[in-house]
C-alpha cells in the first residue's frame, strides 16, 4: 500500500490517498487553494525547466 507523507515541525504523517482525500473533502476551501497552489507550482517549474532548456542548448 502507497502512503502520503507529510513532514510537521516534530513529526511525520503517514496517509492513504483515500484518508488524504476524505480529509480534504471536509474542508472544500482548503482542498481549492491546494489545487491553486498545485497548479501555480507545476506552472512555476515547467517554466523554468523550458528556460534551463533554451539557454543550456
Amino acid at each position: 500500500m502507497d502512503y502520503i507523507e507529510i513532514a510537521l515541525p516534530k513529526c511525520k504523517v503517514f496517509l492513504t490517498q483515500k484518508e488524504f482525500q476524505s480529509l480534504l473533502m471536509r474542508d472544500t476551501e482548503l482542498y481549492k487553494l491546494g489545487l491553486k497552489r498545485g497548479k501555480a507550482i507545476s506552472r512555476n517549474l515547467k517554466q523554468h525547466q523550458r528556460e534551463e532548456d533554451k539557454y543550456l542548448n
